[in-house]
């Protein structure tokens, strides 16, 4: 997605060096216009959002959001110790239990 908004940008500078500028406004509307499809539910949160105002604004509430998709996702590995008893999976770490004192109130 930084990728994305690197190239909108560039876009954006192209523009107007070429003489064509862009209200802030149009360049909010450029960036939501072209997320992906997958990213429609932002589309709707940007479009409604009246603190965005600026590229910069469009911009970081994007990597943020891509920022909370990527901690999301799920852990496909599971750590598993294989020992050499025939096969069995068995934690290399020992259960310890702790001895703790009867505090029951004495009279």
């Amino acid at each position: 997605m930084r990728q994305h908004l690197t190239v909108m940008s560039n876009m954006i500078s192209e523009l107007s060096g070429a003489g064509h500028e862009m209200t802030d406004e149009q360049q909010v509307q450029v960036v939501i216009r072209y997320l992906p499809s997958n990213w429609e539910h932002m589309r709707v949160n940007l479009t409604h959002n009246d603190n965005i105002k600026t590229f910069d604004d469009v911009a970081r509430h994007v990597e943020l959001e891509e920022d909370r998709l990527h901690a999301e996702k799920p852990i496909n590995e599971a750590f598993i110790s294989k020992t050499k008893m025939r096969g069995a999976y068995v934690s290399k770490y020992k259960r310890v239990r702790l001895k703790v004192p009867n505090m029951a109130r004495e009279e």
